[in-house]
């Protein structure tokens, strides 16, 4: 085979361009503009998301939260009181004291918002 100086690039792309004038019309850049660009894919949402919302909507969920917040309240009970035990149960006194007249509040806020029964007239027809 002899040198004729020209690179097999230069072989290979004046054969594509005899032959593509005979079998297709060369595509103008002007086609490619005009062609509709994809709508971007959306991704699916975590399966770690649904997994929470099923936990949360189960019967066992209150519970465990219930367990884990009372937990984490001792937990820092006990680095505030530096494991002065007297200090702590003070600590804790004071919290469960605050917790339950929130109770009682929240509970004689709720009584009175009892809802109307259907049957019965309104305020405002009376």
């Amino acid at each position: 085979m002899a040198n004729t100086g020209r690179s097999r690039s230069g072989n290979t792309s004046a054969r594509r361009t005899s032959g593509t004038n005979t079998k297709k019309p060369a595509r103008s850049s002007s086609a490619r503009r005009t062609t509709k660009k994809s709508a971007p894919v959306q991704q699916k949402a975590p399966e770690s998301d649904s997994f929470l919302k099923k936990f949360a909507s189960s019967k066992a969920a209150q519970p465990l939260i219930f367990i884990a917040a009372v937990l984490l309240i001792v937990g820092i009970d006990l680095l505030v009181s530096w494991n002065k035990y007297e200090m702590f149960f003070k600590i804790l006194g004071v919290e469960i004291l605050i917790a339950l007249v929130a109770w009682g509040v929240l509970t004689l806020v709720y009584a009175g918002k009892k809802p109307k029964s259907a049957g019965a007239p309104s305020e405002d027809e009376v």
